[in-house]
């Protein structure tokens, strides 16, 4: 059975700036892991490492940058990073690295170190992408291969489940954002409506009219126009047993209703005091105070992702002291 819960702290998590940072420290990483094994093998300048080592770099800085830009609502530099990576990447696979590679390094650099950087990319791309251009392709089919806007983009129905575990397979040496608080739970406020081609008041996750059946929840961005809702006409086990081979869900575009998916007001009771983790969207506005020693306050708006500082208690833990 799927889980409102799960779903909805997946769905903050991937488009959360919390994430891109992660992306962007993964970048850093694999830069910094190609540039010293160029160099002990003497091949800095060999071919198009140094191009390599600055493709890294400049990936870093774009997701980097994506996600101040994120916090301030503007998601485009971010989305379009984000797909931009497996091109870069298929440029890089093309380069005669096995010349000077042995071949565990190759096996490093290609099954782990690659496969990190495309699971952040594919996550951070596809919870985006209906957030950025399903409204348009809805309502101005491409001429040209207009059933195109029937194809979810994001995660069809609970996809996202999967997707994630197949992130975490790749992430198997190191420690994961955290984002699964059982703690925190998410509730409809159904109180709240935006239909399919209205402008978004409020960015988060939001939740659908027509259920989870066949459809997923998505994330939506203030100020763009309300997408639509994608019904599972085929499922991926469906296509199977017709024998199709890496199936994808089939699926049609469909106008609807939306309603916000927020975190409930959890507390974590300590003197009725209200706490929350790094990746969580935040549960009140106003003023928080980290429990880093010397950190300084913040304001948050609710449903921002609280910020991680990089604590050395592995995660980051906000305490909320007064509105603004």
């Amino acid at each position: 059975m799927r889980s409102l819960n799960l779903e909805a702290a997946m769905w903050y998590l991937f488009s959360s700036p919390y994430f891109f940072e992660a992306a962007s420290q993964e970048f850093e990483e694999i830069m910094s892991w190609f540039g010293k094994l160029a160099i002990y093998h003497k091949t800095a300048n060999y071919g198009r490492n140094n191009q390599i080592y600055d493709k890294f770099r400049d990936l870093a800085n774009s997701f980097k940058k994506g996600a101040e830009l994120a916090v301030h609502g503007d998601y485009r530099m971010i989305w379009n990073t984000a797909g931009s990576v497996r091109g870069d990447i298929r440029g890089v696979m093309e380069q005669p690295l096995h010349g000077w590679m042995s071949d565990s390094e190759y096996l490093t650099f290609s099954d782990v170190k690659i496969s990190r950087v495309l699971a952040y990319s594919h996550l951070i791309e596809h919870a985006l992408n209906n957030a950025m251009v399903a409204a348009d392709s809805f309502y101005n089919p491409d001429p040209d291969c207009p059933e195109r806007s029937n194809d979810d983009d994001g995660f069809p129905g609970g996809s996202i489940v999967e997707d994630y575990e197949s992130y975490v397979s790749c992430n198997t040496e190191k420690s994961l954002p955290v984002f699964v608080d059982t703690s925190l739970e998410y509730a409809v406020e159904r109180s709240v409506t935006c239909r399919t081609g209205d402008e978004v008041p409020w960015t988060g996750v939001w939740y659908p009219d027509t259920g989870l059946e066949r459809h997923s929840l998505t994330f939506a961005i203030k100020g763009e126009r309300m997408q639509p809702v994608y019904r599972i006409i085929k499922s991926v086990e469906e296509l199977e047993a017709e024998g199709v081979l890496l199936p994808y869900p089939e699926t049609i575009a469909v106008s609807t209703a939306w309603h916000p998916v927020k975190p409930v007001e959890s507390r974590h009771k300590t003197n009725e005091e209200l706490w929350a983790k790094a990746g969580q969207p935040c549960p009140k506005a106003g003023v928080w105070q980290p429990t880093d020693p010397g950190a300084a306050q913040r304001t948050y708006q609710e449903g921002e992702p609280m910020l991680d500082l990089k604590s050395a208690y592995g995660f980051t833990v906000w305490r909320w002291i007064a509105d603004r």
